[in-house]
């Protein structure tokens, strides 16, 4: 997942950090970054979406088998 966060623009990341991490709402996002509150909202349903998708292509590591030991 850190990989896909890294690939991810520089705006679109970091409305999602605020938003996530830091827990501001779209509004206080908006003034923080100094864009539309409308960008902030388009910018974290596209990051979601990206992000979800990613997941879905992803195993989990719960759904990897564990290797045995070789030796």
């Amino acid at each position: 997942m850190a990989g896909a966060l890294a690939d991810l623009d520089a705006g679109d990341r970091d409305a999602l950090l605020l938003t996530s991490w830091a827990g501001l709402d779209s509004t206080e996002v908006a003034e923080a970054l100094g864009i539309p509150v409308g960008t902030v909202r388009s910018r974290l349903h596209r990051v979601r979406r990206r992000l979800r998708g990613h997941a879905v292509e992803q195993p989990a590591a719960s759904d990897v088998p564990a290797q045995e030991d070789q030796s």
